[in-house]
């Protein structure tokens, strides 16, 4: 299922492996406060799509289990971050309370050592998502985190298009035609892909470098062909679910959507003809397994560990039911539920929840928020479409993927920014952005006013 076990005893058997981490605890020691959180936001998406990419070599070892290290630096960046910090709720707080109580569960598993460090490493990703959260105080911090992912993805994207292009042949999968660069998982690498389509269609639209417009529009067309190629109907699902508030606007924009067609009618057979191996026939059929799959879980898993799950088992596989089903679960809360039976998923699925409707509600009052009510669509959509994306695999709450963990940043900061809306706070859900050498400022010595947030007092720069 994973390499993380091949990969921890490579490491152990050569610590040098883990050379790159030291230099990026180096560099984090020297770059200034203010910068370090964009930097380590860039770094994070190629350095985990390096962990799934195999076919890299050593690299990938050290990348997969350093990932947790990566989301460390950016809880400490996002600590350390000057500037004014969001008030976190104590709902919130419970991804990293439930994470680090899911470390009880698995402490009697077969695979112990590799599900102790996977569970750490879901800790990191609880920690760094939530602290990331606590400094989106303006919407400037908001277009921060965003613009850092989406040069972190066009960063990550030469990993699958070197291989593509070294070795055409080696990056389909034999006899399957799923496209696999560096040996990396069609339904891994496919992640990338739906996490990178809405961030360059945004930029494309709305970058205010017209120059730079037409490359982002390159790249995401370049984006869609790659997930094309992966024959991963998940995938696409995802794709076109993250879309669809592009699709949308398009739809009233004309000419932008003509010249779009345009482009993708010329180039999107192009880049397929490069992968003529790829097996596109795939998306004719919807067959799929996954119902049998759940089904024995229900009937044959379920019921005998419905409270703890693994908690207290002997001989119990981490990833998978392997003497009752033999196969992982392919969805994330029957996952959670296998893990840690109800005690685990129902905290679980109620943040699911919760978050999904905060970002409903979020959405509805989009327009009254700063800046572009177009962004808070295409965010809250992301948010959406990793749940839907998460009734198929358990990728949403794995820990190796920017995906999962910008789940836990959008779920947080949607909460958080629905509490201040509900309790009548709107202005207090995003403040507009601070121009110190904007004329409204009538005296420049006072560049900061006080403001009450819910008992405590912080600093707000002036508008």
């Amino acid at each position: 299922m994973d390499r993380t076990d091949i990969y921890l005893q490579l490491v152990m058997e050569n610590p040098l492996l883990m050379a790159p981490v030291v230099l990026f605890i180096f560099a984090f020691a020297i770059i200034p406060s203010d910068k370090r959180f964009f930097l380590m936001l860039v770094i994070l998406v190629p350095w985990l799509t390096i962990g799934r990419s195999g076919g890299l070599g050593p690299i990938a070892a050290a990348a997969k289990l350093s990932s947790g290290g990566a989301y460390l630096l950016i809880a400490l960046s996002a600590f350390l971050h000057p500037g004014p910090k969001r008030e976190i709720p104590y709902v919130v707080w419970m991804f990293v309370i439930i994470a680090c109580v899911s470390i009880l569960y698995v402490v009697t598993t077969q695979e112990r050592m590799l599900a102790l460090v996977l569970r750490s490493q879901w800790i990191c990703v609880t920690l760094a998502g939530v602290l990331t959260a606590r400094t989106i105080v303006r919407f400037g911090d908001l277009k921060r985190v965003v613009n850092a992912m989406t040069l972190g993805c066009l960063i990550a994207l030469i990993i699958p298009i070197s291989g593509w292009i070294l070795f055409p042949s080696e990056s389909f999968l034999r006899g399957m035609g799923r496209f696999q660069p560096w040996g990396v998982n069609s339904n891994q690498i496919g992640m990338l892909f739906a996490l990178a389509a809405p961030l360059f269609a945004y930029a494309a639209m709305t970058h205010k470098n017209v120059s730079l417009k037409p490359f982002f529009l390159f790249a995401l067309i370049i984006t869609i062909g790659m997930a094309l190629m992966t024959a991963s109907r998940q995938t696409m699902l995802a794709v076109i679910l993250v879309m669809l508030p592009v699709m949308l606007v398009l739809t009233k924009r004309p000419v932008m959507t003509v010249l779009g067609l345009g482009v993708a009618a010329i180039a999107l057979p192009f880049i397929l003809s490069l992968g003529a191996e790829a097996d596109l026939q795939r998306y004719s059929s919807l067959e799929t397994g996954r119902l049998d799959i759940w089904g024995a879980y229900f009937t044959e898993v379920f019921p005998k560990r419905p409270l703890f799950g693994l908690l207290g088992t002997s001989g119990q596989s981490y990833f998978k039911a392997i003497n009752e089903v033999g196969q992982h679960p392919h969805n994330a809360w029957l996952y959670l539920m296998y893990i840690g039976g109800l005690s685990f998923a129902v905290p679980m699925i109620y943040l699911t929840v919760y978050s999904t409707y905060s970002g409903w509600m979020v959405w509805k009052y989009r327009n009254v928020l700063p800046g572009d009510p177009f962004l808070y669509s295409i965010l809250i959509m992301i948010l959406v479409a990793m749940y839907i994306q998460g009734l198929f695999n358990q990728v949403v709450y794995w820990p190796t993927y920017a995906w999962s963990f910008l789940h836990v940043v959008f779920a947080s900061l949607f909460i958080c920014m629905w509490r201040d809306i509900r309790d009548g706070n709107v202005q207090g859900a995003l403040f507009e952005d601070y121009d110190p050498y904007s004329d409204e400022v009538e005296d420049d010595t006072e560049e900061f006013e006080e403001y009450q947030d819910y008992g405590r007092v912080v600093q707000r720069p002036t508008s």
